[in-house]
């Protein structure tokens, strides 16, 4: 997952809805990349929407910061034999960011604040549709004649070889950048879908299963409070879901239990500060 421009949002307001121009379609300024520009950013803006400039701004900043540091451990971690094939897979899987996310307290981030993996991955969408706008921009422009990558002093053959390089590169470029912010756009669906989905179950529930879930969950806050404050979220969920992992998958119908935990701790921790 490539890092995003930090003056991205200085350049593009991000609160500016995209006219798709359905109406026209051969006047759409992005012409066939229109409908994918316009899904893309309507999609993130749906997500984002009461974010503040600044906000976004410290979003990107932070999702950066965590990109970095993914790379630089998994760097260390090759050194101890995990492949580079599992570390790419890392930076550009939604469901591994996730797991980074998980290992900080995003609520607790007076910058963004209440902040959810769901919301970072939209900035991160909203940032890569841009980029790709802004690639297919200058590719245009190139195609027109209007601008040129490289210094015609370099010479005729030259010159044509190395911009014919670049403007492919760029095409792949942008290609990219839209599949990562297509595959982030769906992790949010998937995510919006899963908690509907746990919700109308939840609905429909009996009575007995509702303790259950209320039961096991008292029961794991009471040995967080004694064995795991000192951990974060994920990490005190994973213990937790080892220490109980047959009342918990009798239980909890998700394929992320410890996910599910790690939730729980973050409702506890906030219960447990409002009573201060």
């Amino acid at each position: 997952m490539s890092l995003l421009d930090p003056e991205l949002f200085d350049r593009r307001d991000p609160f500016v809805p995209y006219d798709m121009c359905l109406e026209a379609p051969l006047q759409a300024k992005h012409k066939d990349f229109t409908m994918a520009f316009g899904y893309l950013i309507e999609s993130s803006q749906e997500q984002l929407q009461g974010r503040s400039l600044a906000e976004l701004q410290f979003a990107i900043e932070f999702s950066n910061w965590l990109m970095t540091n993914a790379e630089q451990r998994f760097r260390h971690e090759r050194i101890f034999g995990q492949s580079r094939e599992k570390a790419v897979v890392f930076l550009t899987d939604p469901r591994k960011i996730l797991a980074l996310f998980e290992d900080y307290d995003l609520n607790d981030q007076a910058e963004f604040p209440n902040g959810t993996p769901e919301d970072y991955f939209a900035v991160l969408a909203l940032g890569k549709c841009f980029e790709a706008i802004e690639t297919h921009e200058r590719l245009t422009a190139y195609g027109r004649g209007e601008t040129q990558y490289m210094d015609r002093s370099w010479g005729d053959n030259s010159e044509f070889d190395v911009q014919d390089s670049l403007y492919h590169t760029a095409i792949s470029a942008r290609d990219s950048l839209l599949s990562e912010a297509r595959d982030l756009i769906a992790f949010i669906d998937g995510i919006h879908f899963s908690q509907l989905r746990a919700k109308n179950s939840g609905k429909r529930g009996a009575k007995a299963k509702n303790s259950a879930f209320a039961t096991l969950n008292t029961k794991l806050m009471a040995v967080y409070d004694e064995r795991y404050q000192h951990l974060t979220n994920r990490h005190a969920a994973s213990r937790l879901y080892d220490d109980f992992i047959n009342e918990v998958d009798h239980v909890l119908r998700t394929d992320d239990p410890a996910h599910r935990i790690s939730i729980w701790i973050g409702i506890h921790k906030k219960k447990l500060l409002r009573t201060l």
